[in-house]
This record gives C-alpha cells, structure tokens and sequence, in this order.
C-alpha cells in the first residue's frame, strides 16, 4: 500500500500540471522505487470503491421480523414442556405361600399396575429369592408381561433342595426407561417335617390321613375321599384316596396364569384399558396448572379404581399427600403415599401406609435405592428388619475396608 504524504505529494504535482513521466522521474532521484511510484499513483486513478446499500425502512422492518419469528420458533422448542411419561410402573406383592420347606415353591400375587399413558407394551420381571446376610441371590425367576392398566397373576418360584433354614427376601424388580419398579417380601425356609402316622396329613403310602399303607388300616368312613376342595379331583384308586390339584382352578377368588375363569378374574376384564389411560394422562396433565378442576374430572369417572389412581395422579403431580387420604381403595391410596415418599426422598410418608406389608415395602425401597438404614426401626417384620440391619452392617463394613485401603 502506497504511503499516504507520497501520494499526496504526487497529487499536488499533478494539480501544478506537471505530466506522470516527469513526476515519476523526480522521484526516482530522489531514492523512491518504481513500486512505491507506482502504488500512490495508481492509489490516484483507482481508489477504492465503497459500496453502500440503502435499505427502505419497508425492507428494515421485514427483516426484523423474520429475526423475531425465528427467536420465538426457537424458545418454542427449548422451552417447551417435556412430554408426558409414557410408561410409569408400580409393583405390589401380596404373600400367598410364603413359609416354606426346602425343595418346595413360594406361591405369591404380584400386581402390576401402568399408571402412564402408553397402549399395550412389554416388560420383563426379575424375581430372586436373596439372602439378606451375604446379599446372595440364592435363585430367580424372569418372566416377560404384557402391560395395558392393572394386572394381577399368582407366580410360583421353585426353591432350591439345598437351601438352607433361615429367613429371605423375595425382591422382584421391573426397569423400563431407566427407571425401575421395586417390590419385597419376607420368605422363611423351615426344617423338612418328617412323615409320620400321627401328623394329621395324608403322606408316605398311606390310603388315608394317618391310615393304610404302613400305618393302621382304614376305616371305611376314613376312605371317604371327598376333601371338600373344589380344586382338586376327587377319586379312589385301589382303596386309596387321590386328591389331583385342578390347575387353573375356577372359584377360588384367584386369577391363575392363563385363566379365563370370568368369577376370578372378572375384576380385570371389566376395567377399561386404552380410553381410560388416555383420559387419565390428560387429566394428569390438567393437575400440573388446575389441580382443582382435574379433580372435579376425576370425581367424574364412573370406574371406581380408576378414580382412584386418578386423584393418586393428581397428588404425585402436586407433591401432596393430602389428595391420597380421599382415595378409597386402600391399594391404591398407599401407592399414592409410597410414589409421593419416593418422589420427594421423604421416608416419613411412609408412615401414612395402612397395610404393614406395603408400608415395610416402601421402607426397604430407600434401603435398597438409597442405602437409607435410618428406616430399619420402622419395620415392622422382624425378618426385613433384621436384612435391613444386616446391610446397613454390610455397607458399614465395606466403608470401613475402603477408607483402610
């Protein structure tokens, strides 16, 4: 770039009149090269051109408003609401046959409840029988389940013929999500009775209770074969009484995997499935601006259950527990309790449980989650208590082992 007191010296040349030739001669003798001659005097001739757009104030205006609407799209998306959850579990074990021999099967109801507003989906559940010293899994069962609103099934896990005598946790668990719904009981493995003549139960070759086989012969009316059980066959085989379990069995107030018995399971068929999850969910999302007017919807709902788990909604949104105590349906009203505890981390709500199994339920799930063993006083079952007290040794163990290393 030419120097600027160059090139304005060569313009005063100019305006005196004297011609390029003679001007760039002076300055060569002077000690300027040809370069620098040549830059202020094309710097003269060619000078920058500038070019300047003029906008209209109508142009300005639409272009501030394309930077406008694009702002707002923007915040549109990044402030948005999430979407509402889809899939939102929660897991209930009710004991059947919990106190059982070595080589035997624990029986048990485990509900599932879909408490989102997704259709129809699968989900896999992982049932283990853990002792609660060693923190072993002694043997586990998984299975697969289609999930619409509510469901409940009797489930047998066989255990082992070396487990020891002694009391366990059965823990079932469903993850979906990354989330996860937890559920406890307390299992007690008793010592093998041995078979005797004298112990009220028809066992080792004998044609009755406590009689034929080795035992005393029977009497005639003792072959009487009738156990007054309507799940199981009654027959006499070689003056001897069979009684075969009828599986499943239709009346006896269980629904049994794969049955269509409508007296058992007449509770599921009649509750609806997809209207009510997607009515449930709108609502649900009403509670999170307008809890009164949600709740004025729910108390439309004619199912009661149903208006049950909507009103639990309407407290798990707003964190209040309040809205579990006008619930009916004790189930239901303590998973109200249990979801709010969770969601908030605050275990004393699970003193408001009415059932002492749910409520140990809700305890054992801060032991397990959150290794909270300020709880394990509250339990009530002795066998959950002493596991609680038994891992909160454990993890103070290894606390002790880590700080040591």
């Amino acid at each position: 770039m030419a120097k600027k007191s160059l090139i304005n010296y060569v313009k005063s040349l100019l305006q005196k009149g004297y011609d390029i030739s003679a001007i760039r001669n002076v300055l060569l003798k002077y000690g300027y090269t040809n370069k620098e001659i040549g830059d202020a005097v094309n710097s003269i001739y060619k000078p920058t051109i500038r070019h300047e757009i003029h906008l209209s104030h109508t142009t300005i205006f639409v272009i501030v408003f394309i930077f406008l609407s694009l702002l707002g799209i923007a915040s549109l998306f990044y402030y948005s609401p999430s979407k509402a959850q889809t899939k939102l579990l929660d897991l209930n074990l009710e004991p059947i046959t919990t106190t059982v021999e070595p080589g035997e099967s624990i029986v048990f109801l485990k509900e599932l409840s879909n408490l989102g507003s997704a259709e129809r989906y699968d989900v896999v559940i992982k049932q283990e029988i853990i002792d609660p010293i060693t923190n072993k899994v002694i043997t586990q069962k998984i299975e697969t389940r289609a999930i619409e609103t509510f469901g409940s099934t009797q489930t047998r896990i066989l255990l082992p013929e070396e487990i020891k005598t002694g009391d366990y946790i059965l823990r079932a668990i469903v993850e979906y999500d990354n989330k996860k719904a937890v559920a406890t009981l307390p299992i007690k493995v008793i010592a093998e009775k041995k078979e005797t003549c004298f112990d009220g139960i028809k066992n080792q070759n004998e044609g009755g209770i406590d009689c034929g086989g080795i035992c005393k012969p029977c009497e005639k009316q003792v072959l009487e074969c009738n156990d007054n059980n309507p799940c199981t066959d009654d027959i006499l085989e070689n003056d001897a009484c069979i009684n075969k379990p009828i599986t499943p069995c239709c009346g006896n107030n269980v629904c049994e995997e794969q049955e269509t018995c409508a007296a058992d399971c007449k509770k599921n068929e009649e509750l609806p499935t997809s209207i009510s999850t997607e009515k449930l969910e709108e609502i649900k999302e009403v509670a999170k601006l307008d809890p009164s007017k949600a709740l004025q919807q729910c108390n439309q709902i004619e199912v009661p259950d149903l208006k049950d788990i909507c009103i639990g909604n309407i407290g798990e949104v707003q964190r209040n527990k309040n809205y579990c105590s006008q619930i009916s349906n004790l189930r239901i009203r303590d998973l109200c309790y249990s979801n709010i505890a969770k969601s908030i981390n605050d275990n004393s709500l699970c003193e408001d449980i009415s059932i002492d199994s749910r409520k140990d339920s809700c305890y054992m799930t801060f032991v397990l989650d959150n290794k909270d063993y300020s709880v394990c006083g509250k339990i009530t079952n002795k066998h959950l208590r002493q596991s609680c007290e038994s891992l909160k040794q454990l993890n103070e163990l290894n606390q002790q082992t880590t700080a040591q290393e």
